[in-house]
């Protein structure tokens, strides 16, 4: 099987937790919220224990220090604040797994972070250089084109290559932005592109370039409409 990962620890009502609790057990990894966007002390620490009972992957979720848009909004912020904010989140959540018997693995950058480390290499250096100094161990969860992925592999980190089942592409590798209203596939159109990924590792671009991908992991997302069963649409998909 492929491994399928979703983001986690982020909801804000008992609704969308939920929805989260189904998803746990459809996973293989998750990448958790650690107080950037969203997520706190009792969420980490729920995850944390999930995955230990559950034997999932952990994995963090920073982002740039914005719970207001959900860290969807592209920050000018200075580096070193940036890093501060990044350890502070990382350092955070490792202690708290490390407490209930779980090793933190990875760390996949969130929203408007991920999509602008993507493409920038001095953000992907700030992102890389606040996980080694956490845990120079951990994997950096990116796509296999990203800034990101360059910048851990000349740091001699890990590299998991993530591909997403649930998004919409640009042409460029990255993702069509949150803010566009075709940036989520719908379930049909989710389950197709996860066959594509299992089968012939591509999707199709926006514009309809098809994009050759190399992945280790399928990502989803909890915070849209349809999650669970857009999640199992898509597991039931992902047998080449």
């Amino acid at each position: 099987m492929i491994e399928l990962s979703c983001d986690l620890g982020e909801a804000s009502d008992e609704k969308w937790r939920a929805v989260e609790r189904e998803l746990w057990t459809l996973i293989d990894a998750a990448n958790v919220a650690c107080g950037g966007h969203a997520g706190d002390e009792k969420s980490m620490r729920e995850a944390a224990r999930l995955a230990n009972e559950r034997g999932i992957i952990l994995g963090a979720h920073p982002s740039y220090p914005d719970r207001e848009d959900f860290g969807r909004r592209s920050m000018a912020i200075d580096p070193r604040e940036l890093r501060r904010a990044l350890i502070h989140q990382l350092s955070e959540f490792a202690a708290i797994a490390a407490a209930e018997g779980v090793a933190l693995q990875r760390i996949k950058a969130h929203g408007a972070l991920y999509n602008d480390a993507h493409r920038d290499h001095a953000l992907a250096e700030v992102l890389i250089d606040a996980a080694k100094s956490v845990d120079e161990s951990l994997s950096i969860v990116a796509s296999n084109t990203s800034q990101m992925a360059v910048v851990a592999r000349d740091a001699g980190l890990n590299v998991i290559r993530e591909a997403f089942a649930d998004r919409r592409y640009m042409p460029d590798g990255s993702l069509v932005s949150r803010k566009d209203s075709d940036a989520l596939l719908s379930i049909e159109d989710a389950a197709e592109q996860a066959f594509h990924l299992a089968t012939k590792h591509e999707v199709v671009a926006r514009d309809g370039t098809p994009l050759t991908l190399e992945f280790d992991t399928v990502c989803i997302h909890a915070d849209t409409p349809g999650a669970v069963e857009r999640a199992r649409a898509i597991r039931a998909r992902l047998v080449p």
